[in-house]
């Protein structure tokens, strides 16, 4: 008999019945949990895919981020949120950024793009905190660090090379 899978005392299915829900707060605990669980949770990845369609914003980047954990191998996660760091809310730009930051340089298309779509928008914030994590994964320790409301566009590309 094997062990059930559960992320603080809740059922994959549990946490899959809250992408449903209808508080976005709900859904995005879903999807996060789902994320914990990591590949043990491959029976969500359906519901995950579908919340990538989720109207609330916040809530398909965090979608997106547990199914690339959920389903490592799958690239509609990092197509998400890449298109999300050009949403018109800072927070989720953010978030997108952070996520992509996460998942390394091999999973989010080497960070140049991500970073490049970014810039290209005129945001250049979300690019620098795209290669911040990205530099974080890659260092024990980051280096010195110039806030990103300082950095240029050549600073950018130096940093993502």
């Amino acid at each position: 008999m094997s062990a059930q899978v559960a992320y603080l005392g809740t059922s994959v299915p549990d946490w899959v019945r809250e992408l449903l829900s209808s508080d976005p707060l709900q859904r995005r605990l879903g999807a996060y949990a789902l994320g914990e669980i990591g590949p043990a949770a491959t029976e969500a990845v359906s519901d995950l895919a579908a919340a990538l369609q989720d109207p609330v914003a916040f809530v398909r980047v965090w979608a997106a981020a547990a199914l690339a954990r959920v389903a490592p191998s799958g690239g509609e996660s990092v197509t998400v949120l890449i298109a999300e760091l050009g949403n018109e809310l800072a927070f989720v730009r953010s978030l997108a950024a952070w996520h992509l930051g996460r998942l390394g340089p091999a999973r989010a298309g080497g960070g140049r793009a991500s970073a490049g779509d970014a810039r290209g928008e005129g945001r250049p914030a979300a690019g620098a905190e795209v290669l911040v994590h990205l530099s974080l994964r890659r260092h024990s320790r980051p280096k010195t660090c110039t806030p990103a409301t300082k950095w240029t566009s050549p600073q950018l590309r130096l940093a993502a090379s």
